[in-house]
């Protein structure tokens, strides 16, 4: 009898970790498979209610993305840091020239950075000033900036502490540049990459079919879009050919 019992004991232990194995496994196997990307983003649209294209196609992937160097990056942002200061007349254009060529960063300005700076009327300084955006996803990208944001709200150059940004008063600006050893991941950049993609697309078919779009600033997400496509090398553009197709 004890023997029969003890039989029962054991044929029950085994059908209860049986039990427990399958239902672990079944959980496995109910899991959901990892979003894309592109899924991601489409989540992310659905929830702020956010016009959502889904025949827009993949962005490229992190194997076929040939990020810029770390301190090509540095030397972009600084530039920019300069003629945004011209834009804020927190320098004359002469003075920034004469700033740039002193830090020998003048060959790394553009054409139209070099025409602006020359002459920098009124209306340039408006448009100039929109590459706030630009600086702060740059400095995102080099891991000063923590975060982004959602592009409802102008970001504010100010968060950034003096000592980590590109210009602070007298001190040599490739002390920064050279400071600059390492960016955010492939993944993180093409996350934003095609939230900013998808999210131009939204603003570019509000614009076209006269519907107010308050959901998010395109400006921003124009900005933003054009730094992210010159930092992943799309299409090969150099800053002043950049685009940003939808």
């Amino acid at each position: 009898m004890k023997q029969i019992f003890l039989i029962l004991v054991i044929v029950i232990l085994s059908g209860c970790q049986k039990q427990k194995t399958e239902t672990n496994m079944f959980g496995i196997f109910k899991n959901k498979k990892e979003l894309t990307r592109k899924e991601k983003t489409e989540k992310i649209l659905k929830n702020k209610g956010i016009k959502i294209n889904f025949n827009l196609p993949n962005v490229e992937t992190e194997e076929d993305t040939e990020l810029r160097k770390p301190k090509e990056i540095a030397k972009r942002v600084t530039v920019l840091a300069v003629t945004n200061s011209v834009a804020f007349n927190g320098m004359t254009g002469q003075e920034a020239i004469d700033y740039l060529k002193k830090y020998e960063l003048w060959d790394e300005t553009t054409p139209n950075e070099k025409e602006f700076l020359k002459n920098p009327t009124e209306e340039k300084k408006n448009q100039e000033t929109w590459k706030c955006e630009g600086i702060w996803t740059l400095m995102w990208a080099l891991k000063i900036v923590d975060d982004l944001g959602f592009p409802n709200q102008l970001c504010d150059l100010n968060n950034i502490p003096s000592s980590k940004y590109p210009i602070n008063g007298n001190i040599d600006p490739n002390i920064f540049i050279n400071s600059i050893t390492e960016i955010r991941t492939k993944s993180e950049i093409l996350d934003n990459v095609d939230f900013y993609y998808r999210t131009n697309w939204a603003c570019v078919d509000a614009r076209l079919n006269r519907i107010e779009l308050n959901k998010v600033n395109s400006g921003i997400v124009y900005e933003r879009q054009y730094a992210l496509n010159w930092l992943v090398n799309y299409l090969e553009q150099e800053w002043d050919e950049i685009t940003c197709d939808t």
